[in-house]
């Protein structure tokens, strides 16, 4: 059945032993279960994909503590793609664009451009010199490209103009994103260094986000925010012990309809997500504006 729920999470695809070129570890980190994955690239690029997923649990009803937690959390884990990225990314002169993917107007499709209009962007203030650069105000810019069928242009088209005319050394793509179990929905924060292709959770395959593509560092956040209906199927089934459906059963859900759902609580979930990735960056891209 698992063959039917797309998933976007590194964490949920099957481990196997046998396979010794991915690598995967479990950690804490204040009171937060992480888990790390690498794996090699496709197409025998040298450089290998790295996913780290932070397990932070219902954010959207945690107290205010745990929330900033989570976002301290995040931060150091973003720092730590953007310190092992080829190139100077780390460095506090180098510009990062911000691309907040996604329909604004379908709510759990809304996370990266809800995202990106909570970033602190500083690009222009650095540059007219409202924001000295002794300060250490890294240069920002963010953008949310819209979808093909709102724009009529592929949001990769737009990133990669922007990151050309802003100068931009990174890119860091923010994105709802799919996964196999209801329990992740909302709960887990996913970062990669692999790049992003934005509607692959739910069959919608877009232009990649790439360093190949867009000739910078491409890091991808996101939080998880539907699910492939199959997985509430299979769901039910393992919770009254039904055993795993036989080849008939593949079959007929391969030519039916497929349905992509969200949770009840999906308002809340979206717009506690966009607040912590954004509290997310905005510490790790310019820690000295935080307002605590």
């Amino acid at each position: 059945m698992t063959l039917f729920s797309r998933t976007d999470l590194a964490c949920e695809l099957p481990k196997n032993a046998s396979d010794k070129e991915t690598l995967h570890r479990e950690y804490e980190r204040n009171g937060f279960r992480i888990e790390e994955t690498e794996r090699p690239r496709e197409s025998g690029n040298p450089c290998r994909e790295r996913y780290t997923a932070l397990h932070m649990g219902r954010i959207w009803e945690t107290d205010r503590q745990t929330f900033t937690r989570a976002a301290e959390t995040a931060a150091g884990i973003l720092q730590s793609y953007l310190s092992s990225a080829k190139g100077n990314v780390s460095s506090r002169d180098g510009c990062v664009l911000v691309a907040g993917l996604g329909n604004r107007f379908i709510t759990a499709d809304s996370v990266g451009p809800r995202t990106a209009d909570l970033v602190t962007v500083t690009n222009h203030a650095v540059a007219d010199g409202t924001l000295p650069a002794l300060l250490g105000c890294r240069r920002v810019c963010a953008l949310a490209p819209g979808v093909l069928g709102q724009t009529g242009m592929e949001a990769a088209e737009l990133i990669a103009d922007a990151v050309q005319s802003s100068g931009a050394e990174a890119v860091i793509a923010v994105d709802a994103l799919a996964a196999r179990s209801t329990k992740r929905l909302g709960t887990t924060l996913q970062i990669s260094s692999a790049g992003i292709r934005p509607g692959s959770g739910i069959g919608n395959h877009r232009a990649a986000l790439t360093r190949e593509t867009l000739g910078v560092p491409v890091i991808s956040m996101g939080v998880p925010t539907v699910v492939d209906c199959a997985t509430l199927l299979e769901d039910a089934m393992h919770r009254a012990h039904i055993r795993t459906p036989d080849e008939s059963w593949e079959n007929a859900l391969r030519q039916g309809r497929q349905f992509i759902v969200s949770p009840r609580e999906t308002d809340l979930i979206v717009s506690s997500a966009a607040e912590l990735l954004a509290d997310t960056l905005n510490r790790t891209l310019n820690p000295l504006l935080i307002r605590e």
